[in-house]
């Protein structure tokens, strides 16, 4: 009996693993394909920076520009996940739509960004009142398994890459211990 239920997993587990690693592959060329993009958007930000357009901290300050790493490469995963997601649920037979234009692709877009500005606006709120939140609810709603899957670009080494689930780190940083 035991054997039977082994052979059976045996023979399951390719079977699964085939579209796991079909939507990692994905979600991989989605990732790579946006970089040039990424970069063009965050060069550009850094030279607002540098230039005092934007009224905040500068480009050179080594906490803003280790911020905006971390910012454009969730930024980028995200859009990565929701895009692969939009993809693996679109019909075979579905026309392929622009990215404006596909609903899921825009819808979760909208929501996974907003819960990133989200996030930018709580941490300054979180760091005044419960700056001892900031690091444990990070490490609560990391995504491990994301940052395996996408490194951070190569223009944006971090030491510690890290991707989180920012509508968790949200409820988690306005919620007491």
């Amino acid at each position: 009996m035991l054997r039977k239920a082994a052979l059976a997993l045996m023979l399951f587990l390719p079977l699964a693993a085939g579209p796991a690693r079909a939507e990692d592959d994905a979600v991989r060329s989605i990732y790579e394909s946006m970089a040039p993009n990424v970069q063009q958007e965050y060069e550009a930000l850094l030279g607002a920076l540098a230039r005092g357009a934007t009224g905040g901290p500068g480009a050179n300050a080594p906490k803003t520009r280790e911020m905006l790493k971390v910012l454009y490469y969730n930024k980028a995963a995200l859009f990565a996940f929701c895009a692969a997601e939009a993809e693996r649920v679109r019909s075979p037979r579905a026309e392929r739509v622009p990215a404006q234009n596909n609903l899921m692709l825009t819808t979760c877009v909208e929501e996974k960004f907003g819960e990133l500005n989200k996030f930018s606006n709580t941490l300054g709120y979180a760091l005044i009142f419960f700056p001892g939140r900031i690091e444990s609810c990070g490490e609560q709603v990391r995504l491990h398994d994301q940052e395996k899957l996408l490194p951070p670009y190569p223009f944006l080494h971090l030491d510690e890459p890290k991707l989180y689930d920012f509508a968790r780190y949200n409820k988690c940083l306005m919620t007491k211990e």
